[in-house]
């Protein structure tokens, strides 16, 4: 890890190297400081290359040795392959252990070595590693710097770690190349090998060195006994795209290395801060520091999916413990998977669903696994949507005919009668659609083919332990239990593995995979949290389950809330319909609203269907600085009425007998709407608009009648109703607001009687059923109210208004002497469906 600067008390401090003397006049605490971390020893050239030849020479069975490139002219970078030679390879893991930064940072080279040395040790684990992987470690990529500079670079001023020169990076990213390979030897060497084994991991060793020091302050340049690092595992602090894509790899290792008693930091983990990216640059200074950047060990990971780690390493014996904890992993299963080896084998993804390596043995995934990754950006992936129990799928396009056919869902054309089994299946369930990664623009748009030969697998998850009745199927065909020709399953990591494998001679020319599996779940898990039983019983929870809508939510208008949800009642006649508007003052509640009050069920019993709206509330029209604010949810009310009656063929209504309904704001929309002229443009070129807005009756309950607030003092003088509704704040009480409605009366005249429903009142409009049932005395005009904007006087003062017009209105309430009644009872009495036929 190379550090840029420390920083303390604001000053940069350089110290001096172990053994100088802090000042001229410190002759004591040197001598003490000498003493207490005593100079240790420095490797030479000589003494790594004998033992790298010691080595080859005791484990010839065991250990090979030879040069992959030269450094500093004379100089060799050595490998060292450590594998049981009496095991065939071709099952065998591959872990490549470089040090990149080896140099000033010896701490890496050291503990390479005595990972090395371990691995040929006769420890039961060394000797089940060296059965199971080959092992490759090159000690010191940069001998010229470990050896004699102590500086990053080589002689041609590269850094072998990050693949800089003296000007910019040599690495063209593209095309993963470098653009001057001749001044680049060491990293030229660790590229050939990792083109040559294709590794499943790639492991850098950095470490504790000496690269803070300049070069004047390097005197014997020899490190300290007691000078070490905050070690890390899995990544490195400035490249947060060095790392594992697991961090639970990197928790196996830290796990071990702290059984072994040594600690590792967490990275962002334990600093408590989440990622950087380009948008989140302004909240630098709160985010993990480490950038994303382009680094040499990302060669093998961009050509050959192999995974990355880098490791900080403070004590050799540290680095030994948790690169065991590695080993383990490499000659273990995975977490989820059943054969040995790293989990390098997923070459694409989409929501937990995966195209596979395919192969029987390590090697063979290892090439499928190499074609695949470079052929995978050709590659779609989707799967049938909304996901559901008991059913998985997972479709993938490697070919532009495939991806065509699924845009077009046009699946018979590349399987032809195989196409069958999948459109059944797809028929037998509730999903919405075919969910691609890509739009279908896209697909439609495709024009390159992926070409792959070694064979494929696809991997699915069924959340469940032990699902029976399993069924698995590729384009239609029912696939058999095999491991190389057809499919597999396990439970692992909570959910049954399903791995489908399709052998390289039955690689459709069509490209095309349409994975199927139904199967029983082996426990049922209720989905749905529900609210208390007292909310349930005010808000009506059980009446709405049992009368699911036949659309739901469809939109009438562009804002989210202009939708309505539409019952169709089973009719050979068209059908009357009861149209709902919900209540909340314009403010609050929605369309379900309706099963508080009425019995939707019954109502398609008796052949009526049902309509339920939603509508922009007063805070939306104040949002939009809409004058008065009272116009929007009015106005929606109207459009989703000739909306409705738009549908009408469709859906199969009766225009002529639609009836409106709702309680309070609700009711008070359906009589504005019933009192105003019809609002149809038959000059529109919206067709909707040409729909006509009145009624065959209302029913409504505890509706208002009136918006003048002075109108409303003469009815009930402790009237507080209105306010709201022409803008003033909705923070706000009423008895705060209408004071001052009631004094600025003047300014709102020319709006009061728009939106009144009483002063729209003609003789041509169609009768008015109104029930209030909360009134708890004899309605009295100009007697204050318990509930002023709920009192019956609304309805008496309408009802006084429209009997001098003919217009029938009846009111109902606790005192009237008569049998009571209920919105439903009044809608199903007067809104009976006529029997065309007679």
């Amino acid at each position: 890890m190379r550090l840029f600067f420390c920083i303390l008390g604001g000053l940069a401090l350089l110290l001096p190297a172990a053994g100088q003397e802090l000042s001229a006049s410190a002759d004591g605490n040197a001598k003490l400081t000498q003493e207490t971390y005593a100079p240790m020893h420095r490797l030479t050239w000589e003494e790594y290359v004998g033992t790298l030849t010691h080595w080859r020479q005791k484990f010839p069975k065991t250990m090979s040795l030879e040069s992959r490139g030269i450094s500093g002219q004379t100089m060799p970078v050595y490998l060292l392959k450590i594998t049981d030679s009496t095991v065939p390879a071709a099952d065998k893991q591959i872990c490549l252990i470089t040090t990149l930064h080896s140099g000033p940072e010896r701490t890496g080279t050291t503990g390479a070595l005595a990972f090395a040395e371990w691995c040929l040790s006769d420890d039961p684990l060394a000797v089940e590693t060296r059965r199971k992987q080959i092992i490759l470690v090159m000690p010191c990529v940069n001998p010229l710097a470990m050896f004699y500079t102590d500086r990053f670079r080589n002689e041609h001023g590269v850094d072998p770690y990050t693949g800089s020169g003296r000007i910019g990076k040599l690495w063209d990213v593209k095309t993963l190349t470098l653009t001057k390979p001749e001044d680049a030897p060491e990293l030229t060497a660790v590229l050939s090998v990792i083109d040559e084994y294709q590794p499943e991991v790639h492991a850098d060793l950095h470490g504790t060195g000496l690269q803070e020091y300049a070069p004047t302050q390097l005197g014997t340049r020899r490190m300290y006994h007691g000078q070490i690092m905050t070690e890390v595992t899995g990544g490195a602090y400035s490249n947060y795209a060095l790392r594992p894509w697991d961090w639970r790899v990197t928790e196996a290792m830290i796990d071990a290395g702290r059984a072994a008693g040594f600690p590792s930091d967490r990275f962002e983990a334990d600093a408590q801060r989440t990622f950087w990216g380009p948008e989140l640059a302004p909240l630098g200074r709160k985010l993990w520091h480490g950038m994303p950047m382009f680094y040499s060990a990302h060669y093998g990971y961009a050509k050959y999916h192999t995974m990355l780690l880098t490791q900080e390493v403070a004590w050799e014996q540290s680095l030994v413990a948790r690169m065991q904890g590695l080993m383990r992993i490499g000659n273990g299963a995975w977490l989820d998977e059943k054969t040995p080896g790293y989990p390098v084998n997923r070459m694409r993804h989409f929501v937990g669903h995966y195209v596979t390596a395919y192969g029987a043995t390590a090697s063979a995934r290892r090439t499928s696994r190499v074609e695949l990754w470079n052929q995978q950006s050709d590659f779609a992936l989707g799967f049938l949507y909304p996901q559901t129990v008991g059913r998985e799928t997972l479709v993938v396009a490697t070919t532009a005919a495939a991806k065509h056919a699924v845009a077009s869902n046009d699946f018979r054309s590349l399987l032809g009668d195989s196409a069958t089994e999948v459109e059944r299946f797809i028929k037998a369930g509730p999903e919405l659609k075919v969910a691609m990664e890509q739009p279908n623009e896209q697909l439609l748009a495709a024009k390159t083919d992926a070409k792959f030969t070694h064979g494929i697998g696809f991997r699915l998850r069924l959340p469940y332990p032990a699902p029976k009745q399993l069924e698995v199927r590729l384009n239609g065909a029912v696939l058999k239990t095999d491991t190389t020709d057809g499919f597999e399953s396990w439970f692992a990591d909570g959910f049954t593995q399903v791995q489908v494998n399709v052998p390289p001679q039955k690689l459709p020319a069509h490209g095309l995979y349409f994975i199927t599996c139904a199967y029983a779940p082996d426990e049922q898990r209720p989905t749905g949290w529900m609210p208390p039983a007292e909310v349930q019983k005010k808000y009506a929870t059980a009446k709405l389950d049992a009368a699911p809508a036949t659309f739901t939510d469809v939109p009438y208008g562009p804002h989210f809330r202009q939708t309505l949800d539409v019952w169709l009642a089973k009719s050979e006649q068209p059908t009357p319909v009861v149209f709902y508007i919900h209540g909340g003052g314009w403010a609050a509640q929605d369309k379900t609203d309706i099963h508080q009050h009425l019995d939707v069920r019954a109502f398609l019993a008796a052949g009526i269907s049902v309509a339920s709206i939603n509508y922009r509330f007063l805070m939306d029209a104040n949002a939009a600085k809409v004058t008065p604010p009272l116009q929007w949810p009015l106005q929606d009310a109207a459009r989703a009425l000739q909306f409705l009656r738009s549908k009408a063929d469709e859906w199969h209504l009766d225009k002529t007998r639609i009836a409106a309904s709702g309680v309070s704001a609700g009711g008070c929309s359906s009589l504005w709407l019933a009192m105003h002229a019809d609002m149809a443009d038959p000059q529109s070129a919206d067709p909707i608009a040409r729909e006509s807005t009145r009624l065959l009756f209302t029913a409504t309950k505890a509706p208002q009648a009136s918006f003048d607030p002075q109108q409303l003092i003469e009815w009930i003088p402790n009237s507080e109703y209105g306010a709201h509704a022409f803008g003033y704040p909705l923070t706000k009480s009423r008895k705060e607001t209408f004071p001052l409605f009631l004094a600025n009366r003047a300014q709102h005249l020319a709006d009061i009687p728009l939106w009144s429903p009483i002063a729209h009142a003609t003789a041509d409009d169609p009768p008015a059923f109104i029930i209030y049932t909360k009134d708890d005395k004899p309605p009295v005009k100009g007697q204050p109210q318990t509930d002023p904007s709920h009192s019956v006087l609304h309805a008496l003062m309408l009802q006084e208004t429209l009997q001098p017009l003919g217009v029938p209105c009846a009111v109902h309430y606790p005192q009237d002497g008569k049998p009571a009644t209920t919105l439903q009872d009044l809608l199903l009495q007067h809104l009976k469906p006529i029997n065309h036929g007679n």
